[in-house]
């Protein structure tokens, strides 16, 4: 009885050191999480439970490209509101090295005929925001700088961008206020489907990109 007891106590034992050992191969294996510019080229970094961008309208403005500016007139439908904003853009030197960027120099416009009381709660819930936005002073433009991250990229069903397959999105990262980083946002630009968006970089940027944007917006 002894010896049957201690074979059946070994090959127990020996199951379960095969099962540990798999398990502990299938870890080693696990990739680790991208990091770095690469990793910031998909946008879609929220959780599941909140909106992974909010997409706007935007139109060519007249003279779109004037001294290598590019203007857009932008707006933003919902519940029978319609906010409406420009942006202009301007690019920069562009490094050239793992991960190119191009630097950009920007700003939002004002429009005077915005009601924007349904796009800053949209945008207090994309941004993760703990609070609605300040309804503080409003003002005639608001200057960023930022960088452009990738040109020519497609957007995936879950709002993630590639370089495969090519695309329309030019993706690009702003920072509030202009020569500071006290807020990140993306801001992504379709030329040719007359799309624009914004995505979450970080919930902690939240509360303060919500104000900023509600300044002009």
């Amino acid at each position: 009885m002894k010896h049957t007891s201690y074979k059946l106590r070994t090959l127990v034992l020996g199951l379960i050191g095969g099962l540990l050992l798999s398990v502990s191969s299938c870890r080693s294996s696990k990739k680790e999480p991208p990091s770095g510019p690469a990793a910031e080229r998909n946008v879609s970094g929220n959780q599941p439970s909140e909106p992974p961008s909010l997409m706007f309208d935007i139109v060519p403005a007249t003279s779109s490209v004037t001294g290598g500016v590019q203007r857009y007139q932008c707006t933003y439908e919902a519940q029978g509101k319609i906010a409406r904003f420009r942006v202009e853009i301007s690019e920069g030197a562009t490094s050239h090295g793992q991960f190119p960027t191009t630097s950009i120099d920007g700003k939002f416009a004002a429009d005077k005929d915005s009601d924007d009381s349904v796009l800053l709660e949209d945008l207090r819930k994309l941004l993760q925001a703990t609070r609605p936005a300040v309804r503080s002073k409003k003002v005639s433009e608001l200057p960023f700088d930022g960088v452009i991250l990738g040109r020519n990229y497609s957007r995936d069903a879950t709002s993630g961008y590639n370089a495969e397959p090519a695309g329309n999105w030019t993706v690009m990262k702003i920072f509030l206020p202009k020569g500071s980083d006290d807020g990140e946002v993306f801001l992504n630009i379709n030329r040719i489907d007359g799309k624009g968006e914004f995505s979450i970089k970080d919930s902690d940027y939240g509360d303060y990109v919500l104000n900023e944007l509600a300044k002009v917006l």
